[in-house]
């Protein structure tokens, strides 16, 4: 069998969408985690692009989360993704391209509220096993280059957040349309992995790599608010999406 490797961040909700849909398919894979920075010499080596993920398939390359899933949709049609509807897969397609663009959102506010927190450079850092004297002297650096990368910035990051009540109001109608289990045809497909994958840090669900801070160890205010995106019925959604699905 040829070997089959995603190159990721751990921390990434993007690779987290390419992960979940590879172990729904029950498809072997190793995972390669490339250093935040430095990974752009590998992933414009393999697929001429500087995002991750990239999956490489035996001899096929496949870069960019939403080109992945459609890769293994037409390769691996074993435990579909896609409805077999026409008007039910054009709903799909678009809800998971929706979500893709929501999911940039959803990572500029939160690092917007957290990235100076050590629990976050730990949690992008950890899994490199780095000696810790390079770790301390990565930290900043990775830090301030997320934050110029993703545009952590006081104006985007309130327009970030307008777009992603957006982004969550949206979802909420369409689980009120589609019955509230999914978001089309009555099963899991991709616009649910999509949609859940690309929330998760808003919610943490536990065991994922954003299940990251102590409790109480948030200020106040933006406990109550991480809080009550729990409690809404997306953030529920969510949560019961990994509970049952993930």
């Amino acid at each position: 069998m040829s070997e089959r490797i995603l190159y990721q961040f751990p921390i990434s909700h993007y690779c987290e969408k390419s992960r979940w849909q590879l172990d729904h398919k029950g498809l072997e894979y190793r995972i390669r985690n490339l250093l935040p920075g430095p990974h752009r010499l590998r992933s414009q080596w393999l697929a001429r692009i500087n995002t991750l993920p990239i999956l490489r398939d035996g001899k096929r390359v496949v870069g960019d989360s939403t080109k992945i899933a459609y890769y293994l949709e037409k390769y691996y049609p074993e435990r579909s993704l896609t409805p077999a509807d026409a008007d039910q897969r054009a709903a799909m397609i678009e809800l998971e391209q929706q979500m893709d663009r929501y999911g940039v959102h959803v990572r500029r506010w939160l690092y917007g509220q957290v990235i100076d927190r050590p629990e976050v450079m730990n949690a992008m850092l950890d899994p490199y096993r780095l000696p810790a004297p390079i770790q301390r002297w990565l930290t900043p650096i990775t830090r301030e280059g997320t934050r110029r990368l993703y545009r952590i910035e006081p104006k985007a990051v309130m327009r970030s957040e307008q777009r992603l009540e957006e982004g969550l109001a949206m979802l909420e109608a369409q689980l009120t349309r589609s019955g509230g289990e999914y978001l089309v045809g009555g099963r899991l497909s991709l616009a649910d992995i999509a949609a859940a994958s690309l929330l998760a840090p808003l919610v943490a669900p536990p065991g994922t790599p954003w299940d990251m801070f102590a409790e109480g160890s948030l200020p106040p205010a933006l406990d109550k608010q991480l809080a009550d995106l729990r409690e809404r019925p997306v953030g529920r959604w969510v949560l019961e999406r990994y509970r049952t699905d993930r």
